[in-house]
C-alpha cells in the first residue's frame, strides 16, 4: 500500500511540475515497479507479515495462557474431601502454574496443555456434582440414579494424566529437558 501511494505521489508531483501526464503517469508505474522490486528484494513485505502473525499469535497464546491460569486458580481453590482427589489436584494445580509460567517466557503455548487445565477444572466439577448428588441421595434413603462407581479413583487417575501430559507438554513448548535427559548427557559427556 505505502508503494502504491509513493508511486501515486511520485506522479502527482511530476503532473503538477508540469510534466505531460503521460509521463506522469509512467513516472508513477516506474516508480511502483521499483518500490515493488525494493520491496521485495529487502523482504520488507515477508518482515511486516511475520511481524503481525506474531504479535496475533502472542496475543492468542496470552489469551488461552489466561483460561488456564483461570481455571487453574479456581482448581487451587476448592475444597475437596476426598485426599486421593485433593492430592491429584494438587498435583495438576503444580504442573499447570509451572507450564503457564514457562509458556509466558517462551511467548508461546500448547492448546492441548491449555485444553487439559480447563478439563481437569470441568472433571472436578462433574466429580464434585456426584458426590453432592450421592450425598443427598443417601440423606434421603433414595436409591442412586447414576451411579458413578469408584468415582474418586478415576477421578484422581484422570487428573494424574492431565497432569502427566501438562508437564511433557511444558517441557516440549519451553525446550527444557527432563532430569533424566540432563544427566545421560552429563554422563555421555564425561
Amino acid at each position: 500500500m505505502g508503494s502504491l501511494l509513493l508511486a501515486l505521489a511520485a506522479g502527482l508531483v511530476a503532473a503538477f511540475r508540469g510534466v505531460p501526464p503521460a509521463f506522469s503517469a509512467l513516472l508513477a508505474v516506474a516508480s511502483l515497479a521499483v518500490l515493488a522490486v525494493a520491496a521485495l528484494a529487502l523482504g520488507l513485505g515477508q518482515k511486516a507479515a511475520s511481524a503481525e502473525l506474531g504479535r496475533e499469535s502472542e496475543g492468542k497464546a496470552e489469551s488461552r495462557l489466561e483460561e488456564a491460569a483461570a481455571a487453574r486458580s479456581r482448581l487451587a481453590g476448592m475444597r475437596l474431601p476426598q485426599a486421593e482427589v485433593a492430592s491429584a489436584r494438587d498435583l495438576l494445580v503444580l504442573e499447570a502454574g509451572s507450564f503457564i509460567e514457562g509458556c509466558r517466557r517462551a511467548r508461546s503455548y500448547d492448546p492441548g496443555a491449555v485444553e487439559a487445565i480447563v478439563g481437569a477444572l470441568d472433571l472436578v466439577d462433574a466429580w464434585l456434582k456426584a458426590a453432592d448428588e450421592g450425598s443427598i441421595e443417601r440423606r434421603f434413603d433414595v436409591e442412586n440414579a447414576a451411579p458413578f462407581p469408584d468415582a474418586a479413583r478415576r477421578t484422581a487417575e484422570s487428573l494424574r494424566e492431565k497432569a502427566a501430559l501438562v508437564a511433557a507438554r511444558r517441557a516440549s513448548v519451553t525446550g527444557e529437558l527432563s532430569g533424566a535427559d540432563r544427566i545421560a548427557i552429563e554422563e555421555e559427556l564425561k
